[in-house]
C-alpha cells in the first residue's frame, strides 16, 4: 500500500512575506556545502535494478529538515521513495517544479579505476555513478532551492523540489506515479529537469554554447524477427534466417539518415553556426537507429553445427519531432527490403511536444546565463535521450531540461560510462544561475 509521510517545519508553512535585507550569497561557500552533499549522495548506491532509493531520500530529507523546510514523502512501492518539498508562494501563478531522479544505472566496479560509489574528489572533479546523471543536477536544484529560503525571496508562485525514483527504467514508480496519483499536489506551470548544458568544446569548438532542451526525440524500440528452416551446419541453404536478417540489416544501416528541418534545430544552427562533427551533435540533428542486440542459435551456448529456424535483432530508434510512428515503421520496412521480416514495437514513448521559448522561465534562464557568461550563446535544443519531464509536456507543462554548468565533452560522455564525473567548479555557477532564474520567474507574473 503506498504511504505518504508529511514532515512540517514551521518556517515553511506560511506564504512568503516581504524580504528582509540579506547579505549577498557566498556562492563558493554554498557550492562547498553542495559538494559535501553530492559526495554523500553518490556514496549511496541507488542502482536500478534493484532501485532502492530510500537511504538517498533520507539524506535529502535530512538536508531539508536542517534548513527548516517542510516536505512530504511518498512510497510508490517498497524502496521507491519520493520526496517533495515546497517553498510557498502567494498563489498568483502556478508552481515551478525542480525535478530530478535519485536512481542510477548499475556500475561494473571491475571496469572502474575509482570506486563508482566512492564520491571521490580528484583532479578537480567528483567521481562516481550518478555524478552527471543526475545526482549532481539534483544537488544544484536543492541548493538553489535552499538559497531562495535563506534569502527569504518573496514568491508569487510555489517553488517545489521533487526527487523521484525509477527514471532509468521508465519512471512508472516515480514521475509517472506522481503524475497519475498526486498531480493535484504540485500541478506545475514549469518543470526544470535534465537535458541541456553549457560547453566550450562539444557544440562548436571555441564557442561557449548553452543549450536549453525544449524537446526530446520519440523513442521506438523494435524487435526484428527472421524465420527460416533449421538444419545441419554442414549443409548451407538459402533459408537460413541468420543470412536473411544480416542482409536486411546491412540494407537498413547502409543509407544515411535523411536531414531534418525541425524548427528548433534551425534556430540552433542560426545561433551557433555549423555544429562540430561528433556523435552527440549527429544524434540531435538526425533520427537515429542503433542495432543493440542479435540473437540466434540453438542451445546454450548455441550449437555451432546447427542452423536455427529463428533469428532476432533489436533496434533502438530515436525519432525527431515531426515524424510519426507509422512513417518511421514504413521507412524501416522499406530499408530492410524484406517483407517477410516481422517488425514488432516493444516500447514507444509519447509523441514529442516542443516547449515554447517564449516564456518567463526560458527568458530568465537565458538572462541569468548571459549575466554570468557574457560571451555565451544560449539556444534551444533537442536532446537525444528521454527524461521524466517529457511526460508532462502533453499536459501543457512548459518543460525545460537544463544544467547551467560549463562542462567538457569528456564529462558529458562519461554518463553511464566507467568513469563518470562532474567538475567541482561547475557547481557554484550552476547553483547561482538556477537561483537567479528561479527568483526572476517565481517573483514575476505568469506569461
Amino acid at each position: 500500500m503506498p504511504r505518504i509521510t508529511i514532515v512540517f517545519a514551521a518556517a515553511a508553512l506560511g506564504i512568503a512575506g516581504p524580504a528582509a535585507a540579506q547579505e549577498p550569497m557566498n556562492w563558493q561557500a554554498v557550492a562547498g556545502e553542495a559538494l559535501g552533499t553530492l559526495q554523500a549522495y553518490i556514496r549511496i548506491d541507488t542502482s536500478n535494478p534493484p532501485g532502492n532509493v530510500g537511504p538517498a531520500v533520507d539524506l535529502l530529507a535530512g538536508v531539508l529538515k536542517r534548513e527548516g523546510i517542510a516536505f512530504e514523502r511518498f512510497e510508490s512501492a517498497p524502496g521507491r521513495s519520493i520526496l517533495m518539498a515546497r517553498l510557498k508562494g502567494s498563489g498568483k501563478a502556478k508552481p515551478i517544479l525542480l525535478l530530478h531522479h535519485t536512481d542510477v544505472v548499475p556500475a561494473d566496479a571491475s571496469r572502474w579505476k575509482r570506486d563508482p560509489f566512492g564520491g571521490e574528489v580528484a583532479d578537480g572533479a567528483v567521481w562516481g555513478r550518478g555524478a552527471m546523471d543526475m545526482k549532481g543536477i539534483g544537488v544544484a536544484h536543492l541548493y538553489a532551492f535552499i538559497a531562495l529560503k535563506r534569502q527569504n525571496v518573496p514568491l508569487d508562485r510555489d517553488v517545489i523540489f521533487m526527487a523521484v525514483p525509477d527514471e532509468e527504467i521508465g519512471g512508472e514508480l516515480g514521475a509517472v506515479w506522481m503524475r497519475e496519483n498526486h498531480y493535484d499536489k504540485f500541478e506545475p506551470e514549469y518543470i526544470l529537469d535534465e537535458g541541456g548544458f553549457g560547453s566550450r568544446d562539444l557544440f562548436s569548438p571555441g564557442k561557449l554554447v548553452f543549450g536549453i532542451s525544449v524537446a526530446e526525440k520519440k523513442i521506438l524500440w523494435l524487435e526484428l524477427m527472421a524465420e527460416g528452416i533449421a538444419g545441419h551446419g554442414s549443409q548451407p541453404h538459402d533459408q537460413n534466417p541468420n543470412d536473411r536478417l544480416v542482409r536486411a540489416l546491412a540494407r537498413l544501416l547502409a543509407e544515411p539518415m535523411p536531414p531534418s528541418n525541425v524548427e528548433v534545430l534551425e534556430t540552433m544552427k542560426e545561433r551557433v553556426g555549423e555544429l562540430a562533427p561528433n556523435k552527440f551533435n549527429n544524434a540531435i540533428q538526425h533520427s537515429t537507429i542503433s542495432l543493440t542486440s542479435l540473437r540466434s542459435g540453438v542451445g546454450e551456448p548455441p550449437k555451432v553445427n546447427v542452423i536455427p529456424s529463428i533469428a532476432t535483432a533489436t533496434l533502438d530508434c530515436r525519432v525527431l519531432p515531426g515524424t510519426t510512428k507509422e512513417e518511421w515503421l514504413a521507412l524501416v520496412a522499406r530499408r530492410l527490403g524484406d517483407p517477410e521480416i516481422r517488425i514488432e514495437v516493444t516500447y514507444e514513448s509519447e509523441d514529442p511536444v516542443v516547449t515554447t521559448q517564449d516564456s518567463t522561465l526560458y527568458r530568465a534562464l537565458e538572462a541569468a546565463v548571459t549575466r554570468k557568461h557574457p560571451d555565451a550563446i544560449v539556444t534551444p535544443m533537442i536532446v537525444p535521450f528521454g527524461t521524466d519531464a517529457n511526460g508532462f509536456r502533453p499536459h501543457g507543462v512548459k518543460s525545460y531540461g537544463f544544467f547551467p554548468a560549463v562542462l567538457p565533452a569528456t564529462a558529458l560522455g562519461s554518463m553511464h560510462g566507467d568513469a563518470e564525473f562532474i567538475p567541482v567548479d561547475a557547481l557554484a555557477p550552476a547553483i547561482e544561475i538556477f537561483f537567479e532564474a528561479l527568483r526572476a520567474t517565481a517573483s514575476a507574473p505568469s506569461r
